[in-house]
């Protein structure tokens, strides 16, 4: 898994890759820390990232709710206004949450807004993972 265009890549990423996602997780929470710390430019919009999407596919008991606190933690989490690579991060989660809730037209919605702010922005590797969404 790459992190779009954050320049980011990580062990847990690639341990998610791997199928090894129960392992990979407790990483990733970790990674996702930053969030909480305030920092979001480096690690910590794409480990949240990470970290949602990885727990989306897993689909345990209680993923679901984790990827939701975790995308409402990002969204709340103090920065500069237009903090795009923010942006273009929440669209993606929020459309994979409301595919992982069966709401056809949110998830449409999100994913156009996403498509859209990922052409506009010039972010080829999310522009690829747009495109990739049904």
């Amino acid at each position: 898994m790459t992190w779009g265009d954050s320049g980011c890549s990580s062990a847990a990423g690639d341990r998610g890759e791997a199928g090894d996602r129960d392992e990979a997780i407790p990483l990733m929470r970790a990674a996702d820390h930053l969030v909480r710390q305030g920092q979001l430019l480096a690690w910590g919009v794409p480990a949240t990232g990470v970290l949602v999407e990885t727990v989306l596919d897993r689909g345990g008991v209680g993923d679901v709710g984790e990827a939701e606190t975790a995308i409402e933690r990002l969204a709340a989490a103090p920065a500069d206004d237009g903090l795009a690579v923010r942006e273009i991060w929440l669209l993606r989660l929020r459309a994979l949450m409301a595919r992982a809730h069966g709401d056809a037209a949110a998830y449409a919605q999100f994913r156009d807004g996403y498509r859209d702010m990922a052409r506009t922005l010039g972010f080829e590797g999310h522009i690829a993972w747009a495109e990739a969404m049904p």
